[in-house]
């Protein structure tokens, strides 16, 4: 099966440059995928791909299709099926229906499989997806290990279940084990820190010392979960020159703590409905406790690419007001000491997690616009 980087070089040198009459340079594929996207990508970015070098994320769905949308239309990507092909020789999902009629609108449109096939197909390509994202599978190894499962004497799924366990552990790294690690040493200070400042009913004597508790937690807490995220490493990053930008991991940083504490006030409010129909227990503690470390790292990934989208660049005045968010913490702590008895309510609870998402959504609404505006 050909690589990502082959099959895009060879797609590429199908194509013909209509200004030309050449063939299409890497540096001119670069320069349509800014007329697409309106985001500069150099020749030797383009080289990169080929050559695997360096791989796109498969995050980035919109950098891939604009890919197959510009081969498509100078001569390089025929049919849906080249199109296929080249996503799932880099691992990445195959196009959907909406994205097929997208790309191929008129005679494939004839030429799609029926509405429960297609769901079919589509469900079948996001279990590929997914299976490569945990277990670091590609479709053929799937479809490798699917047909040596099939040979054996029903039933098919324990040797299914000990193959894809094999692959992954074949491929973790003693990185990989300290990293996991470092995640569940995280979770056990968090539960450490910030679970007293949960428990009811509280009582005087013991509210300060939780909340004092909860406060060193949300402060060093975004801390570790955003160094943990590794932005700096990561292609995208590196491809727009910022993997070393002292701006990018502030962000990430406002992220971890934004999501954080979006992810604590919705489990204050859980604990306030347990405590209204009694239902607690120390191992649901501990469970709750990964809401926040997991919101916080989604938001550590979000926050600085939503800020690229929006103006095309990082920089510190485009959303340095939203770095308040590092002293929600001790500011919640102090008045939750003096309102104590007031916002155990639930009601009280539910108030103040749509405060805290109001602001979430105000900030990243205000993102959009802006976003809109650059683009028209």
């Amino acid at each position: 099966m050909s690589d990502f980087g082959s099959l895009l070089r060879s797609f590429r040198e199908q194509c013909k440059d209509s200004s030309t009459g050449r063939r299409l340079t890497q540096e001119k594929l670069g320069d349509f995928l800014f007329d697409e996207m309106g985001v500069h990508y150099s020749g030797a970015a383009v080289s990169d791909w080929e050559r695997n070098e360096s791989r796109i994320n498969a995050d980035e769905r919109l950098l891939l299709l604009s890919l197959v949308k510009i081969l498509k239309q100078h001569g390089g990507v025929q049919s849906p099926a080249d199109a296929d092909r080249l996503l799932e020789a880099g691992n990445y999902r195959a196009l959907n229906q909406l994205e097929k009629e997208e790309l191929f609108p008129g005679p494939f449109e004839a030429d799609d499989p029926p509405a429960p096939e297609s769901a079919s197909k589509e469900s079948y390509s996001y279990l590929q997806s997914l299976l490569r994202d945990i277990f670091f599978i590609s479709a053929s190894e799937f479809e490798e290990i699917m047909d040596k499962a099939r040979k054996g004497p029903s039933p098919v799924w324990p040797r299914m279940t000990v193959a894809l366990i094999r692959k992954f552990t074949d491929r973790l790294s003693v990185f990989d084990v300290l990293r996991a690690i470092l995640w569940v040493w995280i979770w056990v200070i968090a539960y450490w820190l910030v679970a007293p400042s949960l428990q009811r009913p509280p009582t005087n004597g013991t509210v300060v010392q939780s909340m004092v508790l909860y406060t060193i937690g949300s402060l060093i807490l975004p801390l570790l979960i955003g160094a943990m995220t590794g932005a700096g490493g990561k292609e995208f990053w590196k491809e727009k020159g910022l993997s070393r930008s002292p701006v990018l991991h502030l962000y990430v940083h406002q992220g971890a703590y934004v999501g954080f504490h979006v992810g604590y006030f919705v489990i204050f409010v859980l604990t306030s409905v347990q405590n209204l129909i009694g239902a607690q227990a120390a191992w649901v503690e501990f469970m709750k406790i990964a809401l926040p470390i997991a919101v916080g790292y989604a938001g550590a990934h979000l926050i600085p690419y939503n800020l690229w989208l929006a103006y095309g660049r990082l920089r510190f005045k485009d959303g340095g007001i939203f770095f308040v968010f590092a002293l929600l913490g001790p500011l919640w702590a102090w008045f939750f000491i003096e309102f104590h008895s007031t916002l155990t309510s639930p009601v009280m609870g539910a108030v103040l997690l749509l405060a805290a998402m109001t602001l979430l959504v105000v900030n990243e609404a205000e993102k959009q616009r802006r976003l809109g505006r650059t683009r028209n």
